[in-house]
C-alpha cells in the first residue's frame, strides 16, 4: 500500500494485541496526493460493489486511490497474506481459515450478511426433493428440513470446501446428526463446479449467487437455502492488524464509501445493477441480468447503508446475522475438517466492534444521502 495521510478526525483504535509487520512504505506516496490501497474483490454480485465507488469517483473524494484486483474466492486470503492486497472483500470464514498460520489477518468490518444467499441446488425430477415440497408433505418446516438434509446421505455434492460454501453444507449435516462422511464431495471453484454440475456431475451444488442464478435459469431447483442451511456468512473488509492500526484513516474512509455505495444501490438499484452485471458478465459466465440483480438486492442477502444498520444486523445479539454465531460455526467447521489446527479467538481476530466505534466517531452512524 502506498501511504499518505488522509485528513479524517478519528481516534486511534484501542487494540489489545501486538502488532505484526506491515508491507507498506512511506516512500510509495501517490503522485496525486491520494492514499493508494489495493483491494481484492471476487467475481460475485455482492463483492463487486467497490466497482461502483471506483466508477463514481467516490474513493477519490474520500482521499483514496483504490486499485481493484479481481481474485477467485479462494485466492483472496493468500493474496492478503502475501501483501498483494491491503483489504479483501471476504468474510469471517476466510479469516478463521488462515489466522492460525498468519495471526496478522483480521476481520475489520462487515456490511453484507449473506442471509438467504446460500442455496443448495438440486436437479428436478431427481432423487432429492426441495424443502418446500417436503414441507407440503409433512406440514412442518423443521421436519421437512431434517428430511431434506437426511436425504443427502450417499449423495455427491459439488461445492468449494474450506470456504463458507463448504461450511454451509457441513453445518447443515451436523445439525441433524450427520457428518461429512455421510456424503461425497467434489471440491471445485464456484464457476468450475457449476459447469461440472450442469454437465451431470453430482446430485447437488452450492456456489455463489451468480452461480445460483445460472443454475435456476438452467432448470435446477433450490433444495435448501439461507438459515435452513446454517448461520449466514458475513461479507466485509478483511485486512491485517497492521493495516488497521497504521492506516486507520484509510480503512475508515473505505468503509464510509462502502456504506455510500449501499445507499446509492438502494436508491438507484437498476443503475447499480447495470454497472455490476456488465462487469460480472464480462469476467465470468454468471449471466446475471439487471432485472435479476434488482430482484436479489436487499432480498436474498442484506446490505447495511450505515453504521447503525451494520450494528443491528451483525453486532447485536438479536441481529439477523449475529457475528458470534457465525464465528463459532466457522471454528467448529474448520477444526472438525482438520482445515485448521485450533480455534481462532474472536478477541484477537474479530475487530469489528473497535473499528465500528472508530468509524462512528469519525463519520457518524446514520448517514442517509449518497
Amino acid at each position: 500500500m502506498r501511504k499518505k495521510s488522509i485528513a479524517v478526525a478519528a481516534p486511534a483504535l484501542a487494540l489489545v494485541v501486538a502488532l505484526a509487520g506491515c508491507g507498506s512504505s512511506d516512500d510509495d506516496t501517490a503522485e496525486d496526493g491520494l492514499t493508494t490501497i489495493d483491494v481484492g474483490i471476487s467475481p460475485f454480485q455482492d463483492t463487486y460493489l467497490p466497482i461502483i465507488g471506483q466508477e463514481m469517483g467516490w474513493f477519490e473524494e474520500a482521499g483514496l486511490k483504490v486499485e481493484l484486483r479481481s481474485l477467485a474466492w479462494n485466492a483472496a486470503m493468500p493474496a492478503l497474506i502475501s501483501g498483494d492486497v491491503d483489504i479483501a472483500v471476504n468474510n469471517t470464514t476466510g479469516v478463521v481459515s488462515v489466522a492460525n498460520a498468519d495471526p496478522n489477518v483480521v476481520y475489520a468490518y462487515g456490511w453484507n450478511p449473506f442471509t438467504e444467499g446460500s442455496a443448495l441446488m438440486i436437479r428436478p425430477g431427481g432423487d432429492l426433493e426441495t424443502v418446500d415440497a417436503l414441507e407440503e408433505q409433512f406440514g412442518d418446516r423443521d421436519e421437512a428440513r431434517t428430511a431434506m438434509i437426511e436425504s443427502l446421505a450417499g449423495k455427491t455434492i459439488v461445492t468449494t470446501l474450506s470456504t463458507d460454501m463448504g461450511k454451509q453444507i457441513t453445518d447443515a449435516l451436523t445439525s441433524v446428526g450427520m457428518d461429512d462422511s455421510d456424503v461425497d464431495f467434489v471440491d471445485m471453484d464456484p464457476d468450475g463446479g457449476l459447469a461440472a454440475f450442469l454437465s451431470g456431475t453430482g446430485d447437488a451444488y452450492l456456489g455463489g449467487v451468480p452461480q445460483r442464478g445460472t443454475a435456476l435459469e438452467q432448470g435446477m431447483e433450490i433444495g435448501l437455502a439461507g438459515p435452513d442451511l446454517a448461520a449466514p456468512p458475513i461479507n466485509g473488509a478483511v485486512t491485517t492488524r497492521s493495516f488497521v492500526t497504521e492506516e486507520e484513516d484509510a480503512l475508515l474512509a473505505f468503509i464510509d464509501v462502502m456504506h455510500r455505495i449501499v445507499r446509492y444501490c438502494d436508491a438507484e438499484t437498476a443503475a447499480c445493477g447495470e454497472t455490476i452485471t456488465d462487469r460480472l458478465n464480462a469476467e465470468t459466465a454468471a449471466g446475471l441480468t439487471v432485472e435479476g440483480f434488482e430482484e436479489q438486492w436487499q432480498n436474498i442477502e442484506l446490505y447495511a447503508p450505515n453504521a447503525t444498520a451494520a450494528q443491528e444486523m451483525i453486532l447485536d445479539e438479536e441481529g439477523v446475522s449475529y457475528w458470534r454465531d457465525t464465528w463459532d460455526s466457522d471454528n467448529a467447521y474448520l477444526v472438525e475438517t482438520d482445515s485448521i489446527p485450533a480455534e481462532v479467538e474472536a478477541d484477537s481476530n474479530f475487530l469489528m466492534p473497535q473499528v465500528w466505534q472508530a468509524y462512528v466517531d469519525a463519520y457518524g452512524a446514520d448517514q442517509t444521502d449518497y
